[in-house]
């Protein structure tokens, strides 16, 4: 049965969600992302007029999940709709691995506005104004007007999607150097004057690699091993 003109979905919002610029920075893998969005929708019954939604989106550090452990707490303020959106993710973890590092969403309070302009109209001029704002942490994005919650967790995917290499390397490498602080002083006395030795003398590379594996250091120390092993 072929779905109906006014019959919405989250797997509606997402086919019609269209991110025009995204932030340009990367969310913090330490500290919230508060990121300033600007959402345009054309109303069904009136396609010359254009809602406009402007709020923020504030995300808060990631922490290593399975995707079983989800569940709709991790979204706040948002409709049934984006509730189920997020159940289907689930169901599907294996493609969207993505989600096994979680931000927390939440919907500050918005301002909502419309508009006598049709759609293409407001959204060139909105583009222009996020150009001369240079605002790094500004989106603009192109949705549906119900259910628009779902568009704005889209966006949120979408920008955890992009910011997650950067932010698996920058907590491995703090836990790493948590880790390496933690170690007594003598241990790291030890290995400093082992990879200082290996770096004068390239024969002591490969015993050093021995060593730091016997050790169940190596995956601590396996970027500095392999910078000798490249000089």
């Amino acid at each position: 049965m072929k779905r109906g003109p006014t019959e919405f979905d989250f797997a509606y919002a997402v086919r019609h969600t269209q991110i025009v610029r995204a932030p340009g920075r990367l969310l913090d893998p330490f500290d919230q992302t508060t990121v300033n969005y600007t959402l345009l929708a054309q109303p069904m019954d009136n396609p010359t007029q254009t809602r406009v939604r402007e709020g923020k989106l504030q995300t808060f550090p990631p922490r290593i999940i399975l995707p079983g452990e989800l569940s709709t707490q991790e979204l706040e303020g948002f409709g049934p709709q984006a509730g189920q959106y997020l159940e289907f993710l689930k169901r599907h973890a294996a493609r969207f691995r993505i989600l096994r590092y979680s931000y927390r969403l939440r919907r500050e309070t918005y301002s909502e506005n419309l508009l006598n302009e049709p759609l293409e109209t407001v959204r060139d001029r909105a583009i222009l104004a996020h150009e001369r704002r240079n605002d790094p942490y500004a989106a603009l994005v192109v949705g549906v007007d119900e259910p628009w919650d779902v568009c704005l967790l889209h966006l949120f995917l979408r920008l955890v999607q992009a910011s997650l290499p950067r932010a698996l390397h920058d907590i491995e490498a703090r836990e790493k150097q948590t880790f390496r602080e933690s170690l007594p002083g003598p241990g790291r006395a030890d290995i400093e004057r082992a990879f200082a030795a290996a770096a004068k003398d390239p024969s002591l590379i490969k015993p050093l690699g021995k060593w730091l594996r016997e050790k169940g250091l190596f995956e601590l120390y396996q970027d500095r091993f392999f910078a000798l092993i490249k000089d």
